[in-house]
C-alpha cells in the first residue's frame, strides 16, 4: 500500500462533515434572513400603530376642541338671539321715527344730511341685528319659482342710499323671464347682504356688476365690484362664524348667507372680478328644468 494513502484516515467523513456544515450555514442564512425581514415587517407595524395612535389622539383633541367650540358657541348664539330680540323694538321705532324726521327736514340740507347718518347708522344696526337673529334661528325654506330681476332689484333699491353715499355705479341688465327655484325670502337678504359687502369695498367710489345668467340646470347670479379684492388665504375663512376684515363687522354676514344657499340647496362661491375686486356667486336650481321646480 502506498505511504500517501494511510495519511488522510477517514476523507469521507470529513467531507461530509464540511458538506453538513455548509448546509447548516446556508440554511441558517436563510432562515436569519427570514427573521430579519421578519423583524423589519414588525417594526414597520409597530411604526404604524404608533403613528395611528399618534392620529387618533390628536383626533379626538381636536373633537373635544371643537365640542368646546360648539359649546361656546351655542352659548353664544343663545345670548345674541336674546339681545337682538330685545334691541329691534327700540331700533324699529328709531327707523321710523327718523324716516319721518327726514321727510320733515326736506328744505333743510344741511339738517338733512346730519339726519341722513343717523338713519344709516340705524340701517346698519338693523342689518348687524337682522344677522344675528339669521345665524341664531332655525330657516324653514319655501322652495318655489321666483323672478332673479324682482329680488335683484329690492335689493338694489335697499343699498341706494349706501351707493350714493360711497358715489358707487351699478352695472345691470334685467334678465327678462329668469327664474330660479329656491326661497325668495331667504335669497333677497343674501343678495342684500353681498351688494352691501361690494359698496363697503369702494368707499372712494367703483362700479357694482350684478348678473344673473341660465348656466345648464342653474341660474347665477353674480356680485361683483371693483375694491381690493380678498387675498387667497381669506378665501374661504370670509365664510366662517365670526371672521372679519371689516373694523366694525362681525364676522356672521357671509356666514348667514352661505347658510341660507345651503339650505336653498344651492351654492355660494367666491371668485375673482375682471377688474380685481371680488365677485359672488350664488348659484340656484333653474325653474323649468327638470328636478328643479317645486316638488
Amino acid at each position: 500500500m502506498a505511504p500517501d494513502a494511510a495519511v488522510v484516515p477517514g476523507g469521507e467523513d470529513l467531507g461530509r462533515a464540511f458538506a453538513s456544515f455548509t448546509s447548516a450555514t446556508a440554511r441558517l442564512e436563510r432562515e436569519y434572513g427570514l427573521l430579519r425581514t421578519r423583524v423589519a415587517a414588525l417594526t414597520a407595524e409597530v411604526e404604524e400603530k404608533n403613528r395611528l395612535l399618534v392620529e387618533g389622539a390628536e383626533r379626538e383633541r381636536r373633537l373635544e376642541a371643537e365640542v368646546v367650540r360648539q359649546s361656546r358657541l351655542a352659548a353664544m348664539g343663545e345670548m345674541a338671539a336674546m339681545l337682538a330680540h330685545e334691541v329691534r323694538n327700540p331700533l324699529g321705532a328709531m327707523e321710523l321715527f327718523t324716516g319721518l324726521l327726514l321727510q320733515d327736514l326736506r328744505e333743510q340740507p344741511a339738517t338733512l344730511q346730519l339726519a341722513q347718518h343717523v338713519a344709516r347708522g340705524i340701517t346698519d344696526l338693523n342689518h348687524l341685528v337682522g344677522n344675528l337673529l339669521e345665524f341664531t334661528s332655525n330657516r324653514s325654506v319655501r322652495a318655489r319659482p321666483f323672478s332673479c330681476d324682482a329680488v335683484i332689484e329690492d335689493a338694489l333699491r335697499y343699498t341706494a342710499d349706501l351707493r350714493l353715499a360711497n358715489r358707487v355705479a351699478v352695472e345691470w341688465r334685467p334678465s327678462g323671464t329668469l327664474e330660479a327655484v329656491g326661497d325668495a325670502e331667504l335669497a333677497r337678504p343674501v343678495l342684500l347682504n353681498l351688494i352691501r359687502n361690494a359698496v363697503q369695498a369702494m368707499p372712494d367710489g367703483g362700479t357694482l356688476t350684478v348678473e344673473a345668467e341660465a348656466d345648464g340646470a342653474e341660474v347665477v347670479l353674480a356680485v361683483a365690484d371693483t375694491g381690493p379684492g380678498v387675498p387667497a388665504e381669506q378665501a374661504e375663512q370670509i365664510f366662517k362664524p365670526f371672521f372679519t376684515t371689516k373694523t366694525k363687522g362681525t364676522g356672521l354676514g357671509l356666514t348667514v348667507a352661505r347658510g341660507l344657499v345651503t339650505a336653498m340647496g344651492g351654492r355660494l362661491a367666491l371668485g375673482r372680478a375682471a377688474a380685481g375686486g371680488a365677485r359672488f356667486t350664488l348659484a340656484l336650481p333653474a325653474a323649468g328644468i327638470e328636478g328643479g321646480d317645486e316638488g
